[in-house]
């Protein structure tokens, strides 16, 4: 459980310094609404990573799988698209950057991740 903990804290501490990044860097591309959608895209991929985090939970101690835990997942993500496209286009732009944050930490940062 501490394991699981401390990967949790490492992937939310990678998800906010991606989101910070990304934001300074649209800062000065001419898409107004992006640097916020990033932190908006960005908290639904760590409400994203506590479903996985639980579902990982189901399967270890009760041996079964959960498939509502996918559904329930990319229906957030359809729900954070869907509010998102009517704020602004580079809102939308800024979301999807955000929820690809947490595919970004697991690509880039994996290895590190696993470490205890």
């Amino acid at each position: 459980m501490i394991e699981t903990r401390t990967m949790m804290i490492k992937t939310a501490t990678i998800l906010a310094a991606l989101a910070i990044v990304e934001s300074g860097i649209l800062a000065f591309i001419p898409l107004p609404g992006s640097e916020l959608g990033v932190f908006y895209g960005t908290a639904f991929s760590l409400l994203a990573l506590l479903l996985i985090n639980y579902d990982a939970h189901i399967m270890i101690t009760e041996k079964k799988r959960a498939p509502t835990g996918f559904l329930v997942r990319y229906a957030f993500y359809g729900i954070c698209f869907a509010t998102a496209s009517t704020v602004s286009p580079g809102f939308f732009l800024g979301s999807f950057l955000g929820i690809m944050n947490l595919k970004i930490a697991a690509i880039a940062f994996g290895r590190w991740l696993c470490e205890s």
